[in-house]
């Protein structure tokens, strides 16, 4: 079932104003008015089998159980008839990070909001959860700070794994994935994985919007590739910035996991040792 595919008629006249701001998928997303918590967000999505729907329960669950500035709260799950669930949670007044590319080129800039998302990633990975779809869609800029959504392909890595597949590309997206998605190596897939994705984003922000794997600015065959062979805009980043946030986004990419920040707090460690160095 496609986002396309569902009737959500029957739930919108529960609430006033309805605002469609967008769908894929298997979701539709309005922004709608509460009577009891004013603007939130209603979540509409669509299941085949009961693994799908407990995937969508389970994105619920952990973004239940984290309090926190950097996600949204949640406010209510429902089943519904037709194969469908509803999930309301809290509104963001912000754009995706995208949107946003051209605040961010400066390195001072681009190291504040890596220190705040490895924040927010921290409370994730502490919870053995690996996020597994890092990329500016998924960064929300407010006023107050950014904000990290759509654990939709969330990994718990002491719970069962909802994904039965034997596809070459394990789940994410991948123009953002890490090479151990990108294999479907499972038991490389971590913490360390969702490390690989933020370093292309801080690239891309010190590019301006370019992505650093782009065969555009890198030749090769394509992202994905580029990404499975290492081949990624050094060139232009080093000249950009510190020598400590150079090391840092290299440890990033680095292609192993083994290579990248064993633990969070290595990472919170050298970002203030970077901003430390553009004080000076």
């Amino acid at each position: 079932m496609v986002a396309a595919d569902i009737d959500i008629r029957d739930i919108l006249t529960r609430y006033d104003s309805p605002r469609r701001l967008g769908g894929g998928g298997q979701k539709v997303v309005y922004a709608v008015r509460d009577q009891k918590r004013g603007i939130i967000v209603i979540k509409v999505g669509g299941y085949r089998s009961p693994q799908a729907l407990e995937r969508a329960r389970r994105e619920f669950s952990i973004l239940s159980e984290i309090d926190s500035q950097y996600f949204p709260k949640q406010y209510g799950f429902e089943v519904l008839e037709q194969q469908r669930y509803l999930i309301s949670e809290e509104f963001i007044d912000g754009s995706p990070l995208h949107d946003h590319f051209a605040d961010f080129c400066d390195e001072r800039l681009v190291v504040g909001l890596a220190v705040q998302l490895v924040q927010g990633l921290t409370e994730l990975w502490n919870k053995r959860i690996v996020h597994r779809d890092i990329k500016p869609a998924n960064i929300m800029i407010t006023a107050s700070g950014p904000k990290i959504i759509d654990l939709g392909i969330a990994r718990l890595l002491d719970a069962t794994s909802l994904t039965y597949t034997m596809a070459p590309i394990g789940p994410c997206t991948p123009a953002y994935a890490s090479p151990e998605q990108l294999r479907n190596n499972k038991r490389d897939i971590d913490h360390r994985s969702d490390q690989f994705s933020l370093g292309i984003v801080l690239v891309q922000l010190l590019l301006a919007g370019d992505h650093p794997f782009d065969p555009l600015i890198v030749g090769g065959e394509s992202i994905p590739n580029n990404i499975l062979c290492g081949n990624w805009a050094v060139t232009l980043l080093d000249p950009r910035v510190c020598d400590r946030f150079r090391i840092f986004i290299h440890k990033l990419l680095a292609s192993q996991p083994y290579l990248r920040y064993r633990i969070s707090s290595e990472l919170e460690i050298a970002l203030l040792q970077i901003n430390e160095e553009l004080s000076q």
